[in-house]
């Protein structure tokens, strides 16, 4: 009896192992990794995972990053209407307009000049606004083929959202979102060296922009 004791005491504690162990094993490399700044005043959500077609093989990086400022909110509103304000934000070489489609959808470009050896490339994206007293959002997407090609690598999966609140304290939430896959191959550890202080930068500017302008 002693010994059917002892053995029902090793299985269920292998089993109490297991459960213990099996968050740890069923993480995935598109798990979010979740980052506060030092002061507190910045969240940063980012993942770098890789997606395999029959073709190929994709990298993108994923992030949400949330902060609050003392500042207009009409202010960031017009920061970022301006697309010609988005080469400081995200820190690009040059970003233009290319077409009014509407008062809420326009036709813009990015071009990328990272350092060596890494190649240049440019993104076509639609930039549609939506905007009222209160909330204003910005949604990027990449259309590869709207604009001709400039000789350069061009990104194909490209998603940034930028939303600005109104809020009752009188400061102003801002909050970027982005879904990337580069368009050149970047070492997972690059990619992963940018969280969580490029999407904290991008705020920041943001920020500076609005009271500078």
């Amino acid at each position: 009896m002693q010994y059917k004791n002892m053995n029902q005491c090793r299985i269920l504690t292998l089993i109490t192992i297991a459960f213990l162990t099996l968050p740890a094993f069923s993480q995935t490399k598109t798990d979010w990794k979740v980052q506060t700044s030092r002061d507190g005043n910045f969240l940063v959500k980012s993942k770098v995972y890789s997606v395999k077609s029959e073709s190929d093989k994709k990298k993108f990086l994923e992030y949400e990053a949330t902060t609050q400022f003392d500042v207009d909110f009409e202010r960031c509103v017009h920061i970022l209407k301006n697309v010609v304000n988005h080469k400081i934000i995200i820190n690009e070489k040059e970003s233009r307009l290319l077409d009014s489609i509407s008062e809420n959808k326009s036709l813009i470009y990015y071009f990328f000049e990272p350092t060596w050896p890494f190649k240049n490339s440019d993104c076509v994206a639609f930039m549609i606004s939506s905007i009222n007293n209160q909330k204003a959002t910005f949604q990027i997407e990449a259309s590869p083929s709207s604009y001709r090609s400039l000789g350069v690598n061009r990104l194909t999966d490209y998603s940034m959202t930028f939303t600005i609140k109104k809020l009752v304290s009188g400061k102003v939430e801002i909050n970027t979102t982005a879904k990337i896959s580069p368009a050149v191959n970047v070492p997972n550890f690059m990619l992963k060296a940018f969280f969580p202080q490029g999407p904290i930068d991008i705020l920041k500017r943001i920020n500076q922009l609005s009271k500078n302008d």
